[in-house]
């Protein structure tokens, strides 16, 4: 908190030619006393900090000061605005149009717009409703809400009560981990697999270990059993998108992926439909 507000009490210095103790501690809803010691502090760590006792008087930076406020170069801003705008597509709150903006227009900078990498989480689908699920799911992360809903899988979709604790990208999809109601455990859940998700009225303690779990590839090049797969040749895009054209032999009008799985049911189900295991 302390070195928020000094950050804090730098950037009011650096914007204002001079402002009094007592304005700064009612900004920061602090004591006069607690605010000279910031100043104190801020002057140790060499910032020219001056005061001017008697009317008229107050606190400023020495005038020839300059502080670089950016700590970041081209290249690093350039990523992480990359990030921001990948968010973007799927958050349209002014939260982060706002932080945009910071980024995007800083007085010291050339305006940073053009970027080597476009990061696009929407879907292709006009249709798709991702951006409102991803919008309710953090609402309820930050306020601790329960949520329910209906989610899919292999035996048709049941309702779950869940409290949610992060959201999760991995590769080309979405996932909520959450404590299940239903499975009395913690549990990750595919996105695109959930309906009529509600936030509840109903608030939630957070339980201790729920740290985000890697999420675990399906295929491996050392665990699990063997799993030889042929496709036909006609699907040959299908089988780049899963395991890339690195990891396919080519016989005649057939193709030949071999790889390791700790999850067989899952591969057979997945890929009985497109060719013979």
């Amino acid at each position: 908190m302390k070195s928020n507000r000094m950050f804090g009490i730098l950037s009011i210095l650096l914007d204002k030619k001079q402002v009094t103790a007592k304005e700064l501690a009612n900004y920061f809803e602090v004591s006069v006393r607690t605010i000279h010691r910031d100043l104190l502090d801020l002057s140790s760590a060499g910032f020219p900090i001056t005061t001017q006792q008697g009317i008229g008087g107050g606190i400023s930076l020495l005038p020839n000061f300059k502080y670089n406020k950016s700590v970041f170069n081209k290249e690093d801003m350039d990523i992480i605005l990359a990030g921001i705008q990948g968010l973007s597509t799927i958050d349209d709150s002014a939260k982060i149009k706002t932080l945009l903006a910071k980024l995007q227009f800083n007085s010291n900078d050339k305006i940073l717009l053009e970027n080597d990498v476009i990061i696009d989480f929407s879907s292709w689908n006009q249709k798709n409703v991702m951006a409102d699920k991803i919008k309710s799911l953090r609402l309820a992360i930050r306020s601790h809400h329960l949520i329910t809903m209906n989610y899919y899988s292999s035996n048709g979709f049941r309702e779950r009560t869940v409290e949610p604790y992060k959201l999760l990208f991995k590769e080309e999809g979405w996932y909520l981990y959450g404590y299940c109601y239903y499975r009395n455990d913690f549990r990750v859940f595919k996105i695109n697999r959930i309906t009529c998700l509600q936030v509840d009225t109903k608030t939630f303690l957070e339980r201790d270990g729920h740290d985000a779990p890697l999420l675990e590839s399906s295929f491996s090049n050392e665990t699990g059993i063997e799993v030889s797969v042929r496709m036909d040749k006609t699907l040959e895009f299908l089988a780049i998108d899963f395991f890339g054209i690195e990891n396919i032999r080519e016989e005649g009008d057939n193709l030949f992926i071999t790889f390791w799985t700790k999850y067989p049911d899952w591969v057979i189900n997945t890929f009985a439909h497109l060719g013979h295991l």
